[in-house]
């Protein structure tokens, strides 16, 4: 295919051309990043998810807590720990999965028995499941039985996504333009994300609002735009590490671009979909308006949610050009051991030691909610 690790060069254009519509997107951040990254690293330690001391400075060279700050300028304070604990865990599972080589759908399940037990059933076996689960305990407190159905289709969706794109990498497989865009925003953890803008504003959208057509399309188009301009910038990384699931990669063996090409193009694309983005948006705006017997609670919380899913898309721009995790390919990951994800075969699944507030991995509901 047209663009192989040979084609690698420091000058690929990596960052969006001038006058893109993604850099007309507001830019803004949280002044609570410096606190999120301490939650960041603190639910690491407590929970010990981490490989090791380069583990740790991995994790703290993503800078992590500045994405959380810029997706979510608005978060609340008592809303830090939670949101940031999510992050935690979706990137220590991610890294998880890239050595990860047993039954992925027994490994998901077990994953999401955490999310649907009844409150305080839950049972997990791994210090991963058992962290997801404080975290949980925090996120669903005061939202509603419609956002947490829809967190954990979101969340089925992004750990059932690991065994397609484990199968791409075992196989060297590329998979081709159209079901690519389809896996790619169930990998990409945006979904889920998305869904916490809601826990960060304290203001949940109602269950019929978030379905509304115009509110679907700028939520797919919103989260379409994170994931691409996440292939565009993580592809050297990527080229060096033999991926074969990035959209780039895609557009260029389709067409029959050289890289240059294909990431030009994979901007344009981005910026029609930042286009039906704001088409849906203003279509949503006349449709409010119309719509009689509405709450103005409601109607504020679909104009937080969507002013949440324009910094989403802008703050990851934002912190893409800070972060180690695609500046630097040295190949640490955070963490390289798959008894995070299922329990050992030999029941030593706790061998770096039981972290300070887990009990036989439930929770120690002294911690606060």
């Amino acid at each position: 295919m047209t663009g192989t690790a040979t084609d690698v060069r420091t000058d690929l254009p990596l960052a969006p051309p001038p006058g893109h519509p993604l850099l007309g997107l507001r830019s803004a951040i949280s002044p609570y990043a410096a606190e999120l990254e301490a939650h960041i690293v603190g639910w690491a330690d407590r929970y010990s998810l981490l490989d090791d001391a380069r583990a740790r400075d991995k994790l703290a060279r993503t800078r992590l807590g500045e994405l959380v700050a810029r997706a979510y300028p608005g978060i609340l304070p008592d809303r830090l720990e939670a949101v940031a604990g999510w992050f935690t865990w979706a990137f220590v599972i991610d890294d998880c999965y890239e050595g990860y080589a047993g039954q992925y759908d027994e490994a998901a399940a077990r994953t999401l028995k955490v999310l649907t037990a009844d409150p305080g059933q839950a049972t997990p076996e791994t210090r991963l499941d058992a962290q997801l689960a404080d975290v949980w305990h925090r996120l669903a407190a005061g939202m509603g039985a419609a956002w947490r159905l829809r967190f954990t289709g979101h969340m089925t969706h992004f750990l059932a996504a690991f065994k397609y794109e484990a199968f791409n990498r075992r196989t060297r497989h590329v998979p081709d333009l159209l079901g690519y865009h389809q896996l790619r925003r169930a990998s990409g953890g945006i979904t889920p994300s998305l869904d916490l803008l809601e826990v960060a504003a304290g203001q949940e959208v109602p269950a019929l609002l978030h379905e509304f057509e115009q509110a679907r399309a700028m939520f797919n188009r919103a989260a379409d735009v994170v994931v691409w301009v996440n292939d565009i910038v993580s592809l050297r990384k990527e080229l060096a590490a033999g991926e074969t699931t990035n959209g780039v990669l895609i557009l260029a063996g389709e067409r029959g671009l050289g890289l240059p090409q294909a990431i030009e193009c994979a901007y344009a694309l981005v910026a029609r979909q930042i286009e039906q983005f704001h088409q849906a948006e203003a279509e949503l705006e006349l449709l409010l308006s119309r719509w009689r017997g509405l709450e103005d609670s409601a109607v504020d919380a679909m104009h937080t949610f969507a002013a949440g899913m324009r910094s989403w898309m802008r703050g990851n721009l934002d912190w893409s050009g800070h972060t180690d995790r695609y500046q630097v390919t040295d190949g640490v990951l955070l963490s390289t051991d798959t008894s995070l994800i299922a329990p050992d075969p030999g029941g030593d699944h706790d061998r770096r030691g039981r972290a300070p507030g887990v009990a036989g991995f439930g929770l120690d509901r002294s911690q606060p909610a």
